[in-house]
């Protein structure tokens, strides 16, 4: 199973940045393997984890260790969907005292706007937000770590998860409008269609459930008066201190910016004026602070889009132009001469990608 990064090394790189989840999320894991039984132990110590540690839900570990071991639970133990079990068993029971909250957010906007205030405090390194259209709104998932490859069974258990739970806030039968994945669904079509009950498409930018803002707004036949906000208040007090504080943003802003760039990259333009904005400095002050740390906006913009190219090139079916418009560059072109550039070879000797424009 090829990792990018091994384990001991991405310890060392990251420091105190390593992106992290809380253990409640193995519950699933071993729910979904319950018939292999003992077998899963050694594969768990492979990856520094213990059966004993579902005791502890809300024990923090290193989220590419987890990431890891569902990939190879899933080779191991031939089950290419483990990842869309996870999520199909993943319901609301499992989500402990968020369960209350849930079901007295309202609506499904609501349900999933609490998912997006806790999402630091159950796993950090990854973006869960929403980006609302007039007709829709898409949901968007993504470890932000292009180092944490192959995720593919990841994405599939989150966002098959979070379809779990808001069929059983709403009905059996609920189905978003479109799903989005990240990797390539080439030989899965059918039975992911299938589970979404929707169209599904595959190598996007990050993965979505896209959802008709007007099924979003539908209250729950069972939902907590609007003007009674009481009991839904007290369960945000007590699930924010069982949580603890939300992890502190390193006081790096090359780390800074470079969690922006790789948020951004590939959804939406990307620049230094805009990363300034995000983080509430002018573009000049940015790019004084970037010179102090060693380095500058254009070289970290660089190091982004290759380190996301090394991912995309390696996706099966990935054309040229798509490629060139997840990684920022206007034309495929300019997308050439830089991989060129960087790696020595033209981005066409890549196996996997279609030359088609």
């Amino acid at each position: 199973m090829e990792v990018l990064m091994d384990e001991e090394s991405q310890d060392r790189s990251d420091k105190g940045n390593l992106g992290m989840i809380r253990l409640l999320f193995l519950t699933a894991f071993f729910d979904a393997l319950s018939d292999v039984g003992k077998q899963i132990d050694p594969l768990l110590r492979e990856h520094g984890m213990f059966r004993s540690q579902l005791d502890t839900p809300y024990e923090f570990v290193p989220l590419h260790r987890y990431v890891a071991l569902v990939e190879s639970a899933a080779e191991k133990f031939d089950r290419p969907y483990l990842g869309l079990e996870m999520g199909s068993a993943f319901g609301l029971a499992n989500m402990g005292p968020f369960y209350a909250l849930l079901r007295a957010s309202g609506h499904l906007r609501g349900a999933l706007q609490y998912l997006i205030m806790f999402q630091s405090r159950l796993q950090t390194r990854t973006i869960f937000e929403s980006v609302r259209s007039e007709e829709t709104t898409t949901y968007c998932y993504r470890i932000n770590d292009e180092r944490v490859w192959p995720r593919l069974q990841d994405s599939e258990f989150a966002i098959g998860g979070y379809v779990t739970l808001l069929r059983e806030l709403t009905s059996s039968k609920w189905a978003p409008d479109e799903v989005h994945f990240e990797h390539s669904i080439e030989g899965r079509e059918e039975r992911l269609s299938q589970y979404f009950r929707a169209p599904v498409l595959g190598n996007q930018p990050v993965n979505g459930l896209v959802i008709r803002n007007e099924a979003l707004d539908m209250p729950f036949a069972s939902a907590v008066p609007s003007e009674d906000t009481k009991l839904r208040t007290i369960l945000e007090w007590h699930l924010l201190d069982l949580m603890g504080p939300e992890s502190a943003p390193s006081e790096s802003f090359v780390s800074l910016t470079r969690d922006i760039i790789a948020r951004w990259l590939g959804r939406t333009h990307v620049d230094c004026a805009s990363v300034a904005a995000e983080l509430r400095l002018s573009e000049r002050s940015l790019r004084r602070r970037l010179t102090e740390e060693g380095t500058s906006f254009r070289t970290l913009l660089q190091e982004a889009r290759k380190e996301r190219a090394q991912i995309i090139l390696g996706k099966p079916g990935m054309s040229l132009a798509v490629a060139a418009d997840q990684l920022g560059y206007s034309d495929t072109a300019a997308f050439s001469r830089a991989f060129k550039e960087w790696t020595g070879v033209s981005p066409g000797r890549f196996p996997h990608l279609k030359d088609g424009e």
